[in-house]
């Protein structure tokens, strides 16, 4: 499809900051402002910009950083329609980057602004884009955003739905360059996923809306809920993934336990859904009945065994789950884990390979993304690629994956960071990547003093990012 070599269209510019220069790092500081050593902190900020202007250095001649991201962003979604990017971050917010049409044109870099942004006052544990979502059409652009101990709620994308004025227009996103992002944090609708008899908010850490756009699945622990978007009262179904929590052996002993930490619907087998555990279950459903399920290699029961001559397989828990166009594989991704397994529809008891050397060997959440070829009278052509970023800065690319068995090392490498890159996605003509990379540092090493007296030095938590966009050159 494409060379590694690539050439930057545009990178990430940061959010303001409340506490200085905008090029300055967030710092949460476990002391008192009054303790901490300004002149330290000042020459840790500086050292680390270096870091990165070095970066800039190494990269393509066309390729150079403006400013970072002052918040770890921690997912990232392309808009079906290829117009918008949204992001969440670690400071409780969700963004949309609007992509100008004639980015391929651009002989230079870019800065990409914020075109509109909301806060939670809680994280944001997981949110999901419609599929049907088109700048053309007003009432699909929507994204569902769940929240630790709040309510799933409904918002607009793209304008502020409080305002006084709301009619659609085509010139929305038309801009990238406004001067402060749309504020979206206006709730279209409030969906209560709540225990009956505690009471309690469950907070999803996985969402997904079906492909009509009419319905939407939460992950819950041991279970999944189902929404009707007309209805906000409370779920119109479940789907439980073990008949009885308290005594498995009740229902045959089917189904697994564990929070639902991924979801993923099929675009070609309908209404086929696929969710993925913690505890390393993967479950397959249809019309809100059970397929079947299975537990990833490596596990005896409710432990992990180490699998020899395999190393980096068995992970810590489901983080993300990716159907091919044609709905016949299905790719598993975990933390903990050095690999991506493939399965086959018609056989999801065996593993069919993975995509090995993945160096993701980190609790860290890192995403991946699969690019397929154009298709000939329904029919997929050979070319089917994995994109996924690595602890290294680096994204590895996997083609035709799924016609290998055991360990496939990746074909190419495309430098992107010298952080981790945390989200990988491929525009579907095979021309643009979405790339965002960042983690968090600890800075100070913090000493106890005597009690006449002593000092002692504060400990901060650096976080940074950096959300690029890159143009990928053809052979």
């Amino acid at each position: 499809m494409q060379d590694a070599s690539q050439e930057a269209i545009v990178d990430d510019q940061s959010h303001k900051s409340t506490a200085g220069s905008s090029h300055e790092p967030k710092e949460h500081s476990g002391e008192d402002e009054s303790e901490s050593d300004d002149s330290t902190g000042s020459k840790d900020d500086s050292s680390d910009f270096e870091s990165m202007s070095s970066l800039e250095d190494d990269a393509s001649s066309t390729r150079h950083f403006t400013q970072l991201h002052l918040n770890c962003i921690q997912n990232v979604q392309l808009t079906p329609d290829s117009s918008c990017i949204l992001t969440s971050d670690s400071d409780n917010g969700l963004s949309v980057y609007a992509i100008d049409s004639d980015i391929m044109k651009a002989t230079d870099t870019r800065r990409l602004q914020p075109y509109a942004r909301l806060r939670k006052a809680t994280p944001i544990w997981a949110f999901a884009v419609n599929h049907n979502f088109s700048i053309f059409a007003p009432d699909t652009t929507n994204v569902l955003v769940g929240c630790r101990d709040q309510y799933i709620t409904l918002h607009h994308a793209l304008w502020d739905a409080s305002a006084k004025s709301n009619e659609y227009t085509e010139k929305v996103p038309a801009s990238t360059k406004n001067a402060t992002p749309i504020d979206i944090s206006t709730r279209l609708a409030s969906y209560k996923f709540v225990d009956s008899l505690t009471e309690a908010v469950y907070a999803p850490l996985s969402l997904a809306y079906n492909l009509d756009g009419t319905h939407f699945f939460a992950g819950g622990r041991n279970r999944i809920a189902v929404f009707d978007l007309q209805y906000c009262e409370k779920p119109v179904s479940y789907i439980k993934t073990i008949p009885a929590e308290r005594n498995k052996r009740k229902g045959g002993g089917r189904g697994f336990k564990g929070e639902i930490s991924a979801l993923a619907v099929s675009s070609a087998a309908r209404d086929t859904l696929a969710a993925g555990a913690r505890t390393r279950h993967v479950g397959i459903y249809a019309s809100g009945q059970e397929v079947t399920h299975w537990s990833l290699p490596g596990r005896i029961g409710i432990h992990k065994v180490p699998l020899g001559g395999h190393p980096g397989l068995v992970g810590d828990g489901i983080t993300q789950l990716k159907w091919s166009p044609c709905g016949t594989y299905l790719y598993v991704a975990e933390r903990m884990s050095d690999a991506i397994l493939i399965y086959d529809v018609r056989k999801f008891e065996i593993t069919l390979g993975y995509c090995a050397g993945r160096k993701a060997l980190t609790k860290q959440k890192l995403g991946f993304d699969l690019w397929t070829g154009e298709t000939i009278y329904g029919h997929e052509t050979a070319t089917q690629e994995v994109w996924a970023g690595g602890t290294d800065g680096k994204i590895r690319v996997w083609t035709n994956a799924y016609l290998s068995e055991g360990a496939i090392q990746p074909n190419d490498t495309v430098d992107v960071s010298h952080a981790p890159v945390s989200n990988t996605i491929v525009h579907a003509s095979g021309t643009v990547a979405v790339a965002s990379s960042g983690s968090y540092e600890v800075s100070g090493e913090g000493y106890g003093g005597s009690s006449m007296g002593g000092t002692r030095a504060s400990k901060y938590i650096i976080e940074r990012s950096c959300l690029d966009i890159l143009g990928l050159a053809s052979y």
